[in-house]
Order: structure tokens, then sequence, then C-alpha cells
């Protein structure tokens, strides 16, 4: 399990237990767009909303497994009327990319009353996973 107590402050290496280490070469935005991530994946995606809605001063949107009748072929869909995440299968609550995406469209919605263009919400969910990926190498 990775340490994330130490993000802002500088350490030489952390270990995890699935083999992973982190450099100090990592900046505190890097290891917080890591770390809601690694939340996700983990199944504690509440816990990552949390965190973006504070970091972006926004209010948490709600999470609900079942599609609106209009998005029923869709995965996920943002919902502004409510501030819901839709998902279509619980599975999806834990997958990043998803999560991400949804969460930039509530983030625009509340930032500037627009729901933000598809490849930007891409854009910003790739961010995040990049981060991840960053922190996370395989130990040598």
């Amino acid at each position: 399990m990775l340490n994330w107590g130490m993000v802002g402050r500088k350490e030489k290496i952390v270990e995890c237990s699935q083999g992973y280490v982190l450099s100090n070469m990592l900046t505190a935005d890097v290891l917080f767009r890591a770390k809601v991530v690694y939340l996700i994946l983990s199944k504690d995606t509440e816990e990552a909303l949390e965190l973006l809605s504070r970091r972006y001063e926004v209010v948490k949107p709600k999470l609900r497994v079942g599609m609106p009748k209009r998005h029923s072929k869709n995965h996920a869909c943002y919902v502004c009327k409510n501030r819901t995440i839709h998902v279509s299968r619980r599975e999806i609550l834990w997958n990043p990319q998803i999560i991400l995406h949804e969460f930039y469209h509530h983030l625009r919605r509340e930032t500037d009353a627009q729901g933000g263009i598809e490849k930007y919400a891409d854009k910003f969910a790739e961010n995040y996973l990049q981060a991840y990926r960053k922190t996370a190498t395989p130990k040598t």
C-alpha cells in the first residue's frame, strides 16, 4: 500500500507492497493526481471525488449506479440537474478514466455553466492517469 501521507514532502524513495517505487522527482500535484487514480482503483471512489471537489472548490457530485433513460446506451453520464454521476454497472465506479471524465463535466458545469467538450474531458482524465503511471513504475 502506498504511503500517501508523504504528498507534498520530498522523500528519496517510498516503496509500496506491489513492488513499485516513488521517485523524489515528483511534485505535489503529480502525487495528488496519482492518489486520486489510486483511490478509484482501490474502490474508494467517494474519497477520490471528495479530494477532487476540495481541490477544485466545487460541491462533491453524487454517484449512482443506473443510467437515466435517455443515456441507457452509455457507460456513464453526468446529470447536472441533480449533480450526479451515473454509471451503468457497479464495476465502472472503479474505472478512473470514466469517473474522471464525468467529474470533468461536473467541474465545468459548476465553474462556468458549460458541460465541457468530450475531448477535453478525455484529456483531463488522461492527465490523471499519466500521473499515476509516472508514480507507479516497476522496481528494478
